[in-house]
């Protein structure tokens, strides 16, 4: 398999991803594949799908669409965004990711990359006050 095609087995079990539908990603990641994000740094797929089960149990409506690729001899980046409900309210995070292969065509490390702060955080009152505080501070001149 070419890695744009082992990417696109990939890019439709995420974008397909349900609480019920966790299993899927046993046929596309390896067993001890590396998952990071700036909340999460496991290792193993249950470990992975246990992150991804946490979500959809704290949110919900998730719609996950990635929109972008680039694909290299070994990995691929890819543009995503996930939109859902997060305490009755909307949620929209934009990321990238960088997703590495294994000889069998798995994903053996996943890593994400988003703002947390400005796309989590400063939706609280105290800390998204603060946040938002120090933002203007250091956007001036």
């Amino acid at each position: 398999m070419t890695p744009e095609e082992v990417f696109l087995r990939y890019r439709d079990v995420l974008q397909s991803l349900s609480a019920e539908t966790l299993d899927r990603l046993d046929a596309v990641v390896a067993p001890d594949v590396r998952f990071r994000d700036p909340f999460h740094d496991v290792s193993g797929a249950d470990s992975m799908k246990g992150v991804f089960s946490a979500l959809f149990e704290s949110a919900r409506n998730i719609v996950y669409d990635i929109d972008d690729w680039a694909c290299g001899a070994d990995s691929v980046y890819f543009r995503w965004t996930l939109k859902a409900e997060l305490s009755g309210k909307p949620w929209s995070v934009t990321g990238v990711t960088q997703a590495h292969f294994d000889d069998a065509g798995r994903v053996s490390d996943h890593v994400e990359y988003w703002d947390a702060a400005s796309q989590f955080y400063e939706r609280f009152p105290v800390i998204g006050s603060l946040l938002r505080c120090i933002r203007r501070r250091i956007a001036r001149p």
